[in-house]
């Protein structure tokens, strides 16, 4: 019998887990962008990362911790952030189901029925990712400040 996966609010315990898949600033920087310090320190991170106004999330299989990501409203879009899958089960599927939930769980929160998100252009795991869950492309209504930046989209169509 396998175990379900399960999406719940990240507590401070797992986010500990999370920090220790990061092992440089550059990594560091690559999932949470240019606001968050190296090395992380929960209490900071909290702060830098909006972490409960942000809604942070982990997917887990049991006990065991497999991706972390935040859903916040941005611009009436629920906004995915800071996602990551633990290296040890990436190419898994595990991004995609990630996704997925937390595409369902900001349509919940927040009554929107369309996602958005930032990428950092050379991130092509990432990019492939978010296309399989028909993310695509767009224009930022406002000047994005981090050079090497896509914003993309993902629309519902309306039944």
């Amino acid at each position: 019998m396998s175990i379900a996966l399960q999406l719940s609010k990240c507590t401070d315990q797992e986010l500990v887990g999370v920090f220790r898949w990061f092992n440089s600033e550059r990594s560091v920087f690559y999932w949470g962008g240019p606001d968050i310090s190296y090395p992380l320190q929960i209490k900071r991170f909290k702060t830098e990362s909006k972490f409960k106004k942000s809604h942070s999330y982990v997917l887990k299989q049991g006990r065991q911790l497999l991706a972390f990501g935040q859903i916040y409203n941005r611009l009436d879009h629920f906004h995915l952030g800071r996602v990551v899958v633990s290296p040890k089960y990436r190419g898994q599927g595990y991004g995609l189901h990630l996704i997925e939930a937390l595409l369902t769980e900001g349509q919940n929160l927040f009554g929107l029925s369309n996602g958005s998100l930032f990428v950092l252009s050379d991130n092509t795991s990432a990019i492939k990712l978010y296309k399989k869950s028909n993310f695509v492309e767009a224009q930022y209504p406002k000047k994005i400040p981090l050079e090497n930046c896509l914003y993309m989209r993902r629309i519902e169509k309306p039944e």
